[in-house]
């Protein structure tokens, strides 16, 4: 259910505009409390999206008034959850704000999160415990992976999914290859994580339950992000192997793959942030200001710095249209090649887990709206996760965070530091065909393993698992929206080497 049904946001955002600016004539505060809960959220909503159309305008003064308001009805320790959605979102849409600045955003904002990075982990963790969309990823992954290597005696699992890796999901395969027909495999797993200690961990923690299980095991470390990984040495960081049969497992990240390009792209001047007379002119629209910004213009125009001609462009202007528009088109010649290096491994089956979201629109608008009406359903399930488990201290750091920081990597950031650039499955499955991989169908076994774990977490009802409409992968909704989405590939037919590995 959404945090806030279609017809309140059409309601918050037909008002009149000038109504969002108008001030109370009892001055700043006062006003939040002649307003009805009810009345609080629709203002919150129709603040958000006006907010997010200034900011795309480069509007600093009107982006700045809503931003004012916005933060006397939303705070992140506000009762209510669309106060807490708002202030995530007023801190995301405050730093886009700010990155038209890009001197003081750096100043500003480099070292702002430090302090609460040692903390990011354990909320993970609660993250983990409180959901159940990475349980649901990993069963449905283990659940792929024993049907693919069925028979097989030699397996080798990478682990791609870095931040979202968990030991949890190796110790279930442990279990279930454990009681298949013939016993267990000889099992290799290999992790890509850039944390040491994370890895050492991992290597104890599953060497330890493999041994307990009469398992052979062996673990592999590749200390790296994904988006480090030279596909062209991809066989060899993986150490892949002739004779095992190999399976490949990414949650939440083949997305960061995206915005790998965009770190060698060259900047063009002006077409990701104004020039300090750009945002006066459009913060005071008088011909003052428009004046001046088209004098400035001319006289730059006479230098021969053809760099600071193309600064002081007006946002208007085609050729700086054009600039934004191609530094903003998604850049998938990373995620192409690494997929082109994956097929080229042979693997059994590459499964692959994804938010099923459009955050990698071009538009800025399109991935604010996109994104607050996501993140609406991620924190309606926190909030009835903490009412029904009390732990509302857990749920405040998975908000403070984990959602917040994806929120921010969703709204406020561009270019290479844009790093969540999730897409619907459609988009992925198009991907993944077009570097010659075919889908392998989520068996109907799968789902039911699926079910099963809902209702027996006490999930069911709100939560469900489903086929996509070719039958082939799964979504895991929130009443009926679907958030996740996992689907399995292999090299198509015809354009590898079968499903055993080759070469050396």
């Amino acid at each position: 259910m959404d945090i806030f049904p279609e017809d309140t946001v059409s309601s918050a955002t037909s008002s009149p505009a000038s109504s969002l600016y108008s001030p109370s004539p009892h001055g700043y505060g006062s006003w939040v409390q002649e307003l009805s809960h009810d009345q609080q959220g629709v203002r919150l909503i129709g603040l958000l999206y006006q907010c997010a159309a200034e900011v795309a305008a480069g509007a600093f003064d009107r982006a700045n008034h809503c931003l004012e308001q916005i933060t006397q009805l939303a705070s992140l320790d506000a009762p209510h959850t669309l106060q807490r959605l708002a202030a995530v979102f007023a801190d995301a849409l405050a730093r886009k704000l700010l990155n038209l600045v890009p001197g003081l955003s750096r100043a500003l904002l480099s070292t702002a999160n430090s302090a609460e990075a040692h903390l990011i982990p354990a909320a993970r963790r609660h993250l983990f415990d409180m959901l159940p969309f990475m349980k649901l990823a990993y069963l449905t992954t283990n659940h792929a992976i024993l049907e693919a290597m069925e028979g097989e005696k030699f397996v080798h699992v990478v682990d791609l999914s870095g931040p979202a890796s968990n030991p949890v999901q190796w110790i279930a395969l442990f279990h279930a290859l454990r009681s298949r027909r013939g016993g267990p495999p000889h099992l290799r797993i290999t992790a890509v994580h850039d944390g040491k200690e994370f890895l050492a961990n991992m290597a104890g923690v599953l060497a330890k339950d493999a041994e307990a299980l009469d398992i052979p095991f062996q673990f592999s470390a590749v200390e790296a992000r994904l988006d480090e990984l030279d596909p062209d040495a991809l066989r060899q960081l993986l150490r892949v192997r002739s004779g095992e049969a190999l399976a490949i497992s990414v949650v939440a990240q083949l997305h960061r793959l995206l915005a790998a390009d965009d770190a060698g792209r060259r900047h063009v001047p002006g077409s990701s942030c104004l020039t300090p007379v750009q945002i006066i002119a459009r913060s005071s629209p008088s011909s003052f200001g428009e004046l001046l910004e088209r004098e400035l213009n001319t006289r730059l125009q006479l230098s021969p710095d053809t760099s600071s001609v193309v600064s002081s462009l007006s946002p208007q202007s085609p050729v700086l249209q054009a600039a934004a528009a191609a530094q903003q088109r998604p850049a998938a010649a990373k995620l192409g090649s690494f997929l082109q290096a994956v097929r080229a491994l042979s693997p059994k089956i590459m499964v692959v887990a994804e938010p099923e979201a459009n955050h990698n629109a071009a538009a800025f608008l399109e991935r604010f709206e996109e994104a607050l009406n996501y993140y609406a359903s991620l924190f309606d399930c926190l909030e009835r996760a903490s009412a029904a488990h009390r732990c509302a201290a857990e749920r405040a750091r998975v908000e403070r965070l984990v959602l917040r920081e994806e929120v921010r990597g969703v709204v406020a950031r561009e270019g290479a530091e844009r790093k969540e650039r999730h897409e619907r499955l459609a988009q992925w499955a198009r991907r993944m065909e077009g570097a010659g991989m075919e889908r392998v169908g989520m068996s109907y076994g799968g789902m039911m393993e699926a079910r099963k774990l809902l209702q027996s977490l006490g999930w069911g009802g709100s939560y469900e698992v489903v086929h996509d409409a070719r039958g082939e992968a799964f979504f895991f909704c929130w009443h009926r929206r679907p958030l996740y989405s996992v689907s399995a590939w292999r090299p198509a037919a015809g354009r590898h080497s079968g499903g055993r590995l080759g070469g050396s």
